[in-house]
């Protein structure tokens, strides 16, 4: 198939969901620009000063406005931290990137987010370098798949999942003094640096069938009178009363949701004490009835109740049909009021600059004021990506 016909059929499609967009919501073209241009910064791109004036010299050529840094990935820190060790990627563990970064956007007049990395502790198939990290002290705030207690040494078959595509190893939503620990990492964040936002991700459970923290499930068994591991592993014990069962499991389910939850009010709570100018925002998968289902991730609630100022899906896919649909489901459950406070989160490392550029377009007819892209990583290894996207990221 020739090139061109390529292009032509991909354009044909862009055109025919615009035509729809329009004709059913009324939409049409904004000229305007995007007010919030983000872009997420992994933390491999800030271990040393030459990385991170590279960076802002990116951002400042391309009209970035907003750059979402991530400085909490594996349970560690690129600042400066009583509470976790230094990320292992900083050779020199005096270097402070959250400082440097902060000083030289203030210059630029470029707004920095706090990326922290919550849930996710651990994702390498090698245990941490530093004795101090809460893998290997905490190791029993873990989430877990089925009964037992994780400990240093089953740990070990955990870290084989790693190598079968496992994400990794979740801290525990259920158990009580996971909240007060991450609470209290991003309370030193914000009382002890100026930056504009802090960003949520891994703001959820894992997946589905987690929950089965030993503590946790005592917690829940004590006011609820069921045991999460039964109820999840014995349907077959609930034959013939189904109607009750599904229910027990609605109630299990809508107990995983209001875990997560409570940590967003608790860390807005905190935030508006001590930094209530900073913007509060968190990653969230883009199909908001997936998020809710499987991952507990109720982040419609978060937007209306006033927990989170702004809400990312990661609308990665890189395909344009499942892209809008994502968007579609948005439309279904939020009014227009809540459209501005949702910035459209696009992939880069999966596809095309030019299906970028269609998804951008798609964007802005669909009246989101805001995007973010993933990620910086693209654009300095492929340093003429850029090019095909900044009109439409800034016309």
């Amino acid at each position: 198939m020739k090139p061109g016909f390529i292009r032509f059929k991909r354009t044909a499609n862009l055109a025919v969901l615009i035509f729809f967009t329009v004709t059913l919501f009324g939409q049409k073209p904004d000229d305007g620009f995007f007010a919030e241009r983000c872009l997420w910064v992994v933390r491999g791109n800030i271990t040393n000063k030459h990385d991170i004036d590279e960076l802002f010299r990116f951002a400042r050529l391309n009209s970035f406005n907003h750059l979402i840094v991530q400085v909490r990935g594996r349970g560690d820190a690129y600042y400066q931290s009583r509470l976790v060790p230094k990320g292992q990627r900083i050779r020199d563990k005096s270097f402070d990137p959250l400082a440097l970064i902060i000083e030289q956007a203030q210059r630029e007049n470029i707004k920095v987010h706090a990326w922290v990395n919550m849930y996710l502790l651990w994702s390498d198939q090698r245990m941490p370098q530093s004795d101090q990290h809460l893998l290997l002290h905490h190791s029993d705030w873990l989430d877990i798949e089925q009964a037992g207690v994780s400990t240093p040494a089953s740990l070990v078959a955990d870290m084989e999942k790693l190598r079968e595509g496992h994400e990794g190893l979740y801290l525990s939503p259920g158990h009580p003094q996971v909240a007060d620990h991450l609470v209290e990492v991003c309370r030193e964040l914000l009382t002890n640096y100026a930056v504009d936002g802090l960003h949520l991700d891994y703001i959820r459970y894992q997946d589905a069938d987690f929950g089965r923290n030993p503590v946790a499930r005592q917690l829940y068994k004590k006011y609820n009178g069921d045991d999460p591991q039964q109820l999840q592993t014995s349907p077959e014990r609930w034959v013939g009363n189904e109607r009750q069962y599904s229910a027990k499991i609605r109630k299990w389910n809508e107990y995983r949701r209001h875990q997560v939850t409570d940590l967003v009010k608790q860390i807005d709570l905190m935030k508006e004490n001590i930094r209530p100018n900073c913007v509060l925002s968190a990653a969230v998968k883009p199909n908001l009835y997936q998020a809710k289902n499987q991952f507990f991730q109720e982040w419609d609630v978060w937007l209306a109740a006033g927990y989170m100022d702004w809400v990312f899906p990661m609308n990665y896919t890189a395909d344009l049909r499942a892209f809008a649909a994502n968007i579609d489901i948005i439309y279904d459950n939020l009014p227009q009021k809540y459209r501005q406070r949702i910035i459209m989160g696009l992939a880069t490392y999966n596809q095309p600059a030019a299906d970028v550029v269609d998804k951008l377009l798609y964007t802005r007819i669909t009246r989101f004021t805001g995007i973010s892209l993933f990620s910086y990583n693209t654009f300095s290894q492929q340093p003429g990506y850029i090019r095909h996207i900044y009109h439409e990221m800034n016309r």
